[in-house]
This record gives structure tokens, C-alpha cells and sequence, in this order.
């Protein structure tokens, strides 16, 4: 993990939060954020992950598996790219 950013600035438009982006993980949000949607998204999104490496784990859940197995319990979006 790299970092993670939680206080995304609310109702903020999307060059506030570039710039916020920017400072917190030193990144351009154009170079590391994906999706079509993005530019659209973004103000739904209540925290950013910078992650350095994915490794596959034998036998972790899957987040459709642990939204699954929540019950009450909330399981946010995650987005990945």
C-alpha cells in the first residue's frame, strides 16, 4: 500500500480534487486513474488507494464473495485500474 487518501475534498469540483490528488500521492489523477467513467464518478468516490503491487493469494475472497457474505454489513464500491 502507498497510501490512502480519505479526505477527498466533498462537492468539490473535479481540478480541486486533481490538485489535492496530486499533493497527497505526488501522481497526476490523469496518469493513474482509469475508466470510462471516471470524469463522471468521481464525485461519488470517498477515497483513493495508491497501491504498489498486487500478489493473487490462494484461497482470498474475491469483493463480490465478502459482498456476498456482508449481510447488514456495508461493502463499498471498489474501483480498480
Amino acid at each position: 500500500m502507498a497510501g490512502i487518501w480519505v479526505e477527498v475534498p466533498e462537492g468539490a469540483p473535479l481540478e480541486e480534487v486533481k490538485r489535492e490528488f496530486l499533493r497527497f500521492f505526488g501522481k497526476n489523477w490523469e496518469d493513474v486513474v482509469v475508466g470510462r467513467q471516471r470524469e463522471k464518478l468521481f464525485p461519488f468516490w470517498q477515497a483513493y488507494l495508491g497501491v504498489k503491487e498486487l500478489h493473487s493469494q490462494k484461497g482470498e475472497k474475491t469483493v463480490a464473495q465478502l459482498r456476498q457474505e456482508a449481510g447488514d454489513i456495508p461493502v463499498y464500491e471498489v474501483l480498480l485500474g
